[in-house]
């Protein structure tokens, strides 16, 4: 097992940075975050993180601030399936080369995370594992989680010390896409549902994700591996939606018809490029191919190589998810503005 004392964290201060610092100041592992100008810090950090305050597309000017450390998890990049390609590939591709700079000069070890969307055209056709073959991108966003492991493998040609690891959907308290965001359209009484919704969901819980970025960083798999991280537990889109909205407290999840959703993404997509409109539509082919069809990740080879068994099951993602609503709820209306504030960062 590799020495983990130490660690950079980029994208430090979103829904998956701020589970992943936690759980290194748990083991108690000293940590550097990441952070945007202005961006807020989690109370709970107090004074054991070291904070640098600066841009992902600059991280080697502030190489002598951050460093050395034993490992980079490189969490930081654009969250959206909308946008030009150029503001993507500034600070996700750009961003990541730096990384690896910053890295390879310690000789750290680099934790990339990618996303399963990497599969793009792939998608939504059943099972999907490490050696499955990447289709094509539909969506800058996965252009750009492509060349995120191209150019981590290309450092490691160069001898850099490297796990790349694509998470599936990733939910829990604070989840923008999974969770916020469908919560809405569930209070909406909007359709959030693609036909029956009885395929596979590919879901990971965010402490799931955090298990692998961490057994990966003290792992010796340290030449470019990927390791897909999901929670395996074959949980539909239908049960998920359903369940969701018994914890939030809304109407039950309406449908869509698949054949429908499949034409309204590509047309609506076609339609928001035309108009060079800068609001994401709200249905994209990106999101059809990860909810209107069966995507069922492997978990095996995190299972056999890492260790990894999930610590959180559904069943205790879902009743985490319905006392963070309960507790939304009953709270002050400033404090759950700030929540929201500092959600809205994931």
């Amino acid at each position: 097992m590799a020495a983990l004392n130490s660690a950079f964290v980029t994208g430090a201060g979103g829904f998956i940075g701020r589970h992943l610092v936690r759980r290194l100041l748990a083991e108690q592992v000293a940590v550097v975050a990441l952070m945007m100008p202005g961006e807020l810090v989690p109370a709970e950090w107090g004074d054991r993180v070291r904070l640098v305050v600066g841009d992902v597309r600059r991280l080697l000017a502030l190489r002598e601030q951050i460093g050395p450390v034993d490992a980079v998890f490189h969490l930081a990049a654009v969250v959206s399936d909308w946008g030009s390609t150029q503001s993507h590939v500034e600070v996700t591709v750009k961003g990541t080369e730096h990384a690896i700079e910053l890295a390879l000069g310690w000789g750290a070890h680099f934790v990339v995370t990618t996303s399963v969307c990497a599969f793009a055209s792939a998608l939504a056709r059943g099972r999907l594992d490490e050696d499955s073959p990447v289709g094509v991108p539909s969506s800058a966003y996965e252009f750009c989680k492509q060349e995120q492991e191209r150019v981590t493998r290309e450092g490691v040609r160069r001898g850099l010390k490297a796990t790349i690891v694509r998470p599936a959907n990733v939910f829990g308290v604070g989840s923008l896409p999974w969770v916020n965001s469908l919560v809405q359209v569930l209070r909406e009484g909007a359709p959030c549902l693609l036909g029956s919704g009885k395929w596979d969901a590919g879901l990971v819980h965010v402490d799931n994700l955090v298990e692998i970025l961490v057994a990966s960083a003290r792992s010796e798999y340290v030449h470019g591996e990927v390791f897909i991280a999901a929670d395996g537990f074959g949980v539909t889109w239908k049960t998920y939606l359903e369940a969701l909205a018994r914890a939030a407290g809304t109407p039950p999840p309406k449908s869509l018809p698949n054949w429908l959703a499949r034409f309204m993404a590509s047309a609506l997509e076609w339609w928001g490029h035309l108009r060079r409109q800068a609001q994401r539509p709200h249905l994209t082919c990106q999101t059809f191919r990860l909810m209107g069809g069966p995507n069922a990740f492997a978990t095996d080879k995190a299972r056999r190589l890492l260790g990894y068994r999930p610590p959180v099951s559904f069943e205790a993602a879902m009743a985490e998810l319905a006392e963070h609503f309960r507790t939304q709820q009953q709270a002050p209306a400033g404090a759950a503005s700030a929540t929201a504030r500092l959600e809205s960062r994931a």
